[in-house]
């Protein structure tokens, strides 16, 4: 049965947020901080179901540094804004440690019906879990935020766990010896009956054995059809609770944001002097309690949901490994005695061979368990040998799986890190502009954050081709990997892309940063005779991301100001 997780108190948000008269078009909208300027000091308004709070923050002094206006080549390109998306790796613990068990069936024979489709000979039991055999953390070497190394330890296991699993593996060494040595004479027995079937001729006609063969080889396709439905629904599932958990976390950020704004103005406001606002301000902090509280409700529950789902989809996961099994060696044997059936009469020696080739398989099977067995004992030693597990990836560390105390088993996740290899920012591009870019293309990166800085990119990945049939264009979507001092980068960042087109012109240009914007025009700031700042009319052209091409208004040589903000607090 699906695990649904609760919904409880999103009508309250809705309720709020409908007060607030914020856009219809998310499910779950969020009150937005606007920052403007007025009288030299800076306003903070935080939307309420009641009006505005307000809060001062300090005065700026505008300083200014001059840029020269050039004449020479501009290398023209193509720019849209994107997010910064910085990619993430989870480590998991991969060693396995599952035991041996030797199988129940020991010989082949034909007589034995539907029971000569199980396994045969000692096999590596993978569709346990390895609960029994967990390692202990004894101590966590890595902090959240610490920079990483391949093979930097993450955490050191304590020696006695290390030693109990280390009995046990060399135990299973033992267990799938005696199995392979007693393969030998069990293949000579093998041998020995076939020849005696070798002289019988059994009788049994084509279309039974046919119908034997299908009926065995369906049921064991549609065990493995099931299990398939069911990790298939299950992961489903696993999506959407980590979707809803990714909206319940945002939003808990957006509103403990919210609440710390609230708090300000209620510690900061004269209930006296300014009743209205002291009382507005302390309703809305005691909404955004409520809301946090409803949240970490709902993350909780969803949490607890994601681990019940990920536990059933490693037990479906283990169990379909155990069904296909079954259905490969069901289709060997079926096959086989399908074979055998239908040319028993006219061909006993066939009938011969495979029951020999099951014989052989069987021995096979041993040798290849003790050999699993055997390569487990080393890759324990080698993995644990210092006592420590490692780390297998480049990165920083974002989240820390374990603790103290905590076991360990294979497929327990370690630790998950940031991978500033794989920073990229994706765009859509028109299919007129698509002519223009091709993977391997150099793009230069602007970063609003670091408007001081430029990165470097390189166009990774074009998407297919998709139509907007509300505009009628055919687009796709374009993945830029970024290059440089990434670690500085966060997800979110908003960049400005611009694909260089491989041509250049001879073009009047000025720093991308000297040129602002009000109503729909563009200008840059000069001094005029007396030192004054004054405003000038441009006309912009084209921009290669860091300067910007000039059309009209401004002369080679003139020189403009660049504005930059200065807190004198």
């Amino acid at each position: 049965m699906k695990r649904k997780p609760r919904f409880g108190k999103r009508a309250a948000q809705s309720e709020r947020e409908n007060a607030l008269q914020t856009p219809p078009d998310r499910k779950y909208r969020r009150r937005m901080a606007v920052l403007f300027a007025t009288g030299g000091a800076a306003i903070l308004l935080v939307g309420t179901a009641a009006g505005y709070l307000m809060v001062q923050n300090e005065e700026e002094e505008t300083v200014y540094r001059e840029d020269v206006v050039q004449y020479g080549e501009l290398t023209v390109g193509l720019q849209e804004n994107g997010s910064v998306e910085v990619g993430t790796t989870e480590q998991t613990f991969e060693l396995d440690m599952s035991a041996y068990t030797e199988g129940e069936n020991s010989s082949f024979s034909w007589e034995q019906g539907g029971d000569i489709f199980q396994g045969m000979g000692g096999q590596m039991d993978t569709s346990a879990s390895s609960g029994s055999r967990s390692l202990t953390v004894e101590e966590v070497l890595v902090t959240e935020g610490q920079e990483v190394a391949e093979g930097d330890p993450l955490y050191r296991i304590g020696q006695d766990s290390i030693d109990s699993i280390r009995k046990e593996l060399t135990e299973d060494v033992d267990d799938a010896l005696v199995t392979l040595e007693q393969t030998q004479p069990q293949l000579s027995m093998t041998r020995l009956e076939a020849q005696q079937e070798y002289e019988t001729d059994t009788a049994y006609g084509e279309a039974l054995a046919q119908a034997e063969y299908d009926s065995t080889v369906q049921k064991l396709e549609e065990a493995v059809s099931t299990i398939e439905e069911q990790i298939a629904e299950a992961n489903e599932e696993l999506l959407e609770l980590n979707g809803q958990l990714t909206e319940y976390q945002t939003d808990l950020a957006t509103e403990q944001k919210i609440l710390e704004n609230a708090e300000y103005v209620v510690e900061t406001t004269d209930i006296i002097t300014d009743a209205y606002g002291w009382i507005t301000a302390e309703n809305a902090r005691e909404d955004a309690e409520d809301v946090i509280g409803t949240l970490e409700d709902e993350i909780e529950t969803v949490t607890d949901s994601i681990e019940e789902t990920n536990a059933e989809i490693e037990d479906l996961t283990d169990s379909l490994t155990g069904a296909r099994k079954d259905l490969e060696q069901g289709r060997i044997d079926a096959q086989a005695q399908l074979s055998l059936r239908t040319l028993s009469r006219q061909n006993a020696s066939e009938r011969y061979d495979v029951s020999v080739g099951m014989g052989e398989f069987e021995a096979q099977a041993a040798q290849e368990d003790y050999d699993d067995a055997v390569e487990k004992l080393d890759a324990f030693d080698a993995v644990l040998g210092e006592q420590t597990i490692t780390s297998d990836y480049n990165g920083v560390i974002t989240e820390i799986s374990l603790a103290k105390g905590d076991t360990v088993d294979t497929g327990t996740t370690l630790v998950v890190l940031s991978d500033y290899d794989e920073v990229t920012v994706t765009v859509s591009l028109d299919e007129a502009d698509l002519e223009n870019v091709g993977e391997g293309d150099a793009v230069n990166v602007s970063i609003d954050a670091w408007p001081d800085e430029e990165f470097a990119g390189t166009v990774e990945e074009i998407g297919d081709a998709q139509y907007d049939s509300s505009t009628g264009t055919t687009y796709a979507d374009v993945t830029v990997k970024l290059s440089g001092d990434t670690a500085k980068l966060y997800d979110g960042m908003t960049a400005e892309l611009t694909f260089i087109t491989k041509e250049t012109e001879k073009a009047l240009y000025v720093s991308n940063r000297a040129v602002y914007r009000e109503n729909g025009k563009s200008y840059v700031r000069m001094k005029d005779e007396n030192g004054n700042v004054k405003a000038v009319e441009v006309t912009t052209g084209f921009s290669d991301g860091s300067n910007v091409e000039i059309v009209e208004g401004l002369s080679e040589g003139d020189t403009v100001l660049i504005e930059s903000g200065v807190s004198t607090s």
